[in-house]
């Protein structure tokens, strides 16, 4: 099995909390862990050694410079944990989500990038993401980290074939809206939604594959307020067309 490093408190926590993978062991740095168990003064911290603790996962305690070395010399506030491969659901079983909002990303390319596009869609509402099996979650402590942890309480799956999937979605009678810069794109701040909805967000380089774009039902854009020769990034993109879908289907619920 493929054993992976994954560094700080919120990453282990958010692990520990979604069950998204196995974890093997904590790691802790214990002089730290020890000056903190002391202390009268660093509450918080000491919070999160009770919560790690109160886990049952079985502890290892780390000199500074073993710690240092175990987790690729990140100090990570002296927690970290050896944790499995990511579990991924079936496609139906994102899809039985009921009146669902999912997402599917399709080329996005940087690791960093795919965490901070996986927070995006977690705080915004998303109830399940669909990915290519080529995606980034091998690169497992640089996803997590960047997604402050979204990316392991975000249902997940994964297909060798998003057209398939697309096909699949829209016999379900879940609406399919891509976001691309087209004649067919309308501007998104005047535009509704309802669920079950899926939106399909595209990479920087490469953009969604024809295959799936030609299966959409619709195509929203962000309209500029300025004029620009320039696009945003796929992650600041990605983060105000996922809130404003979200807000919209949130004010249709009321």
């Amino acid at each position: 099995m493929n054993k992976q490093i994954v560094a700080g408190f919120v990453s282990v926590k958010s692990i520990l909390e979604s069950n998204s993978r196995e974890v093997f062991r904590i790691l802790l740095e214990k002089d730290r862990f020890n000056s903190v168990m002391r202390s009268t003064l660093r509450a918080a911290e000491k919070r999160q050694y009770e919560i790690l603790l109160a886990s049952g996962i079985p502890v290892t305690y780390l000199s500074a410079e073993d710690f240092s070395a175990e987790v690729s010399g990140s100090t990570a506030g002296g927690i970290a944990a050896e944790v499995g491969e990511r579990k991924f659901l079936s496609l139906e079983e994102i899809l039985a989500k009921k009146n669902g909002y999912f997402a599917i990303l399709d080329g996005i390319e940087d690791p960093f990038n795919f965490g901070y596009a996986l927070r995006s869609l977690y705080a915004s509402g998303v109830d399940g993401v669909i990915l290519p099996e080529r995606n980034f979650f091998t690169a497992t402590e640089t996803v997590v980290r960047s997604s402050a942890g979204a990316s392991e309480l975000l249902p997940c799956c994964t297909v060798e074939d998003l057209a398939k999937a697309c096909a699949e979605i829209k016999k379900r009678g879940i609406k399919l809206v891509s976001t691309a810069k087209n004649d067919r794109a309308k501007d998104v701040f005047h535009t509704n939604f309802r669920r079950p909805l899926c939106v399909i967000y595209g990479g920087e380089r490469r953009g969604i594959s024809a295959g799936v774009m030609e299966q959409c039902d619709a195509v929203v854009k962000i309209k500029y307020p300025r004029n620009c020769h320039y696009s945003l990034p796929a992650c600041s993109a990605i983060s105000i067309l996922s809130f404003e879908i979200g807000r919209k289907l949130n004010e249709f619920k009321r």
